[in-house]
């Protein structure tokens, strides 16, 4: 990624890479750690963080920096995780390359290749497809677009009207780089738009889709049960909780048979 130090939008595509290719998290408290950080580093910086993404040797971000205040922020997040992360694994040396990388964004198309990049990043690797990883600021842009104000770690409503809607950011989070502005796609009951609305129903019922499968049983019963409800098949809510199909069908019989003994009253 080419090094750039000003931009006239004050935007960048931000990376920071393991030292030889080193793992930087090793657990979810390492990765919840380092967002905490990051979101105090960059607040007391008045860099605006606009998406990221959390991969095992690396963090992609998108910031935006009016202040030229980016690098002293970036030095202290890294500096100070790694402090931490090699006191708390009884390690020493570097975790980080010694300079991280930065590439200016000096047009909207940019911005947008660069949140699609960041997003795109497990998907890409093989690690997960993009709207089922926990670690990135899809799920938080969705939110944005829904009008919900639960707090996350990136500032999406700054760029939002660029994609112009859920839909419009989704299609374009979708779509291949070709050089060229990529076209956006039908999106009429596809598979991403049925995703987005278990998330927000599973969301509405108090658990992040995500997190089902580990959830307390009448929670994970609850969700399974609403999102049957809801129209999802047995194989769909297997397929975005990643709970059992047999499991799955259990709930749902269990729920049929008990309506069947009271009179249909089983809520």
């Amino acid at each position: 990624m080419q090094r750039v130090w000003r931009t006239v939008t004050g935007f960048y595509h931000v990376c920071a890479r393991g030292m030889g290719g080193r793992l930087i998290f090793e657990s979810d408290e390492d990765r919840w750690e380092f967002l905490e950080l990051m979101r105090e580093c960059c607040r007391d910086a008045r860099v605006a963080i606009v998406a990221w993404c959390l991969m095992g040797d690396h963090v992609d971000l998108v910031l935006l920096d009016y202040e030229d205040e980016m690098s002293a922020a970036m030095q202290r997040l890294l500096l100070t995780y790694a402090r931490r992360f090699n006191k708390r694994t009884g390690r020493s040396g570097c975790l980080f390359r010694e300079r991280f990388e930065r590439r200016s964004l000096d047009t909207d198309w940019q911005v947008m290749e660069a949140i699609r990049s960041v997003h795109a990043g497990p998907q890409e690797a093989d690690i997960a497809l993009i709207e089922r990883y926990p670690w990135s600021s899809f799920a938080e842009y969705l939110r944005a677009y829904d009008n919900d104000m639960t707090r996350g770690f990136s500032y999406p409503s700054c760029v939002l009207e660029l994609f112009g809607s859920a839909e419009g950011f989704i299609a374009y989070s979708l779509s291949t780089p070709d050089g060229g502005e990529p076209a956006m796609p039908d999106l009429e009951e596809t598979e991403w738009e049925r995703h987005a609305f278990a998330e927000k129903l599973a969301k509405g019922l108090g658990v992040p889709l995500h997190v089902v499968k580990a959830a307390p049983s009448a929670q994970r019963n609850a969700v399974i049960l609403g999102l049957h409800d809801a129209g999802f098949t047995v194989r769909q809510i297997e397929r975005y909780t990643g709970i059992g199909k047999s499991t799955v069908s259990r709930i749902v019989r269990a729920r049929a048979r008990a309506a069947v003994r009271t009179g249909g009253n089983v809520v």
